[in-house]
Formats: C-alpha cells, sequence, structure tokens
C-alpha cells in the first residue's frame, strides 16, 4: 500500500501542474474529442448557471485547449467576448489554432497563473470547467475571479467528485500506485478528486466572496470506443502517467500498459465500449 506524498509547496505545485499539462498538450489535442464528448454539456450547463447572454464579456478559467470558451464565443455572439485563461503555454496555443481554425474572432487565449487576473478587465460572467481544483490555492483562483467580475454577475465552476465515484479519473493512477509504487498525492495536492467531497467547491466560491451560493451533483459517462482507445487516452493524455513512466525501463512500461488494458477491460460492455460513469460537482454563486 502507498503512502501519500508530503504537503505540498504552493509554487511547486504550479510548476509540476505547468509542465505536466504543457508535455501533454499535443496529445490532449488528439485526444480531445473523446473527452468533449461528455465535458461538451457540461460548458454548456455552466454558461447557463452563469448566466451567459449575447453581449457578455465572459472570463474562462483553465480553459485548456480551448473549450468551453469557444461554444460559449458562439453563445455571447459577435457583440460579446470570452477571455480564456490557462497556465500551460502550449495548450494556450493550440486554443488560439482552434479558434483561428474554426473563425471564430471574438475570443481571447492567454497564458496566466488564475490566481492573479490582473490587467484583464471586467467581466459581465465567469466559468471553470475542471480546472479550479488543479490550482494550488482554489479560494484564492475565487477571489481573483471574484475581483473581475462585475457586482451581480455570476461564477459557474465544476470538480469532479470523489475518487471512489470516479473512475474516469482513478483508473490510471490507482494502476501507476499498483504497479510503480508511486506515491498516492497528498489530500490538499492539486488534484482532480481535491475538491470532490459535497460542499468542498461550494466552500471555496463563500471564501471567495461569492453569496446566494449552490452546490449540485450530476453524473457524466465517460467512454472509449475501445480498451485500445482507452489506452491511448491515458498514455497519450494524462500529465501523471507521462511523467510517471519517463525513465522507466522498458519492462515497467510493459507492465503498466498490461495494467491498465485489464483495468479498462473490467469496465468494458458487450459492444466494445469502455464505460466509467462519473461524478461531477457544480457550484455557482453571486459576485456581492
Amino acid at each position: 500500500m502507498t503512502e501519500s506524498a508530503s504537503r505540498p509547496d504552493p509554487a511547486e505545485s504550479l510548476r509540476a501542474q505547468c509542465d505536466a499539462w504543457s508535455a501533454a498538450a499535443p496529445g490532449w489535442d488528439r485526444c480531445f474529442h473523446v473527452f468533449e464528448a461528455f465535458a461538451g454539456p457540461l460548458g454548456i450547463e455552466l454558461a447557463h448557471l452563469a448566466h451567459v447572454d449575447a453581449g457578455e464579456r465572459v472570463l474562462d478559467v483553465g480553459c485548456g485547449n480551448g473549450e468551453p470558451s469557444l461554444t460559449i464565443a458562439r453563445l455571447v455572439a459577435q457583440s460579446g467576448r470570452v477571455v480564456g485563461i490557462d497556465l500551460a503555454e502550449p495548450m494556450v496555443t493550440i486554443a488560439r489554432r482552434r479558434a483561428t481554425d474554426a473563425r471564430i474572432r471574438n475570443v481571447e487565449f492567454f497564458a496566466r497563473d488564475a490566481s492573479d487576473l490582473s490587467g484583464l478587465g471586467s467581466f459581465d460572467a465567469a466559468v471553470s470547467r475542471f480546472a479550479i481544483m488543479l490550482t494550488p490555492d482554489p479560494a484564492a483562483v475565487a477571489r481573483a475571479v471574484h475581483a473581475v467580475l462585475r457586482p451581480g454577475a455570476r461564477f459557474a465552476a465544476c470538480v469532479w467528485g470523489e475518487a471512489t465515484e470516479v473512475p474516469y479519473c482513478t483508473i490510471a493512477p490507482n494502476v501507476l500506485q499498483r504497479v510503480l509504487h508511486v506515491d498516492a498525492p497528498h489530500p490538499e495536492a492539486p488534484g482532480p478528486v481535491r475538491l470532490g467531497k459535497p460542499g468542498a467547491l461550494e466552500d471555496v466560491l463563500r471564501a471567495g466572496g461569492f453569496t446566494d451560493v449552490v452546490e449540485s451533483v450530476v453524473r457524466v459517462e465517460p467512454s472509449f470506443a475501445s480498451v485500445d482507445e482507452g489506452v491511448r487516452f491515458y498514455l497519450e493524455g494524462s500529465g501523471a502517467v507521462r511523467r510517471a513512466l519517463e525513465g522507466r525501463t522498458e519492462a515497467e512500461r510493459a507492465l503498466v500498459l498490461a495494467e491498465l488494458e485489464r483495468a479498462l477491460a473490467k469496465r468494458r460492455e458487450a459492444d466494445g465500449r469502455v464505460l466509467l460513469p462519473s461524478t461531477v460537482r457544480i457550484a455557482h454563486g453571486t459576485a456581492a
């Protein structure tokens, strides 16, 4: 049984997240259609909860390689504008390319630390999809978002649920811990399930100064067309998997691959698809 790693240093955590997502950006781009198949509707739901409307200026915190920024840019129409920020410059580069390819001109992307949003102007609404739990200080991010929202504007964010409820997030790390004896992350370290406990995301928004905060739970169903697609997704798109395999022997890599295949095969349906139904927590609040 692996032990939890030591309490993380915020600066080191920030660098680690930046490095991991920068390295994973090309693979994430190739696999993004798999993620967006279930995550796309969540972006629309966040926009709805944030009361996004045509003509508004909207902030997307942790935009990754362009979503839900690009979808929201269509919602606000040409009279509105979207600003997407992400810590990893390679992700932002891909987001800009996607905007150009889609001929969406009312969106801008910047590589920024989400806890410092100075200089971006004010916004009518803000969203954050699967990002705030990856920051060293989620409450600081909520405060930064609150500071750039006009009074009465709304912020809607979503995070993954608890570890036992999100096989999509835990299946690969569990293999790494079992096969390579990688330490489990410290509970306070940035990570997918950090804010998964009931009320945790709500508390973050309240700490940021938001009022009328409401938290809810939804179920999503990440899926892969096959076990092979699932393996490729984690090998190419997961920064944690990439880091864990760096410098490993071919035998160790082969063992991880075989165990990951077995873990995914246990969730394979009769038609060959691999289903990983998972819990998502959504919270939204109003800027005072």
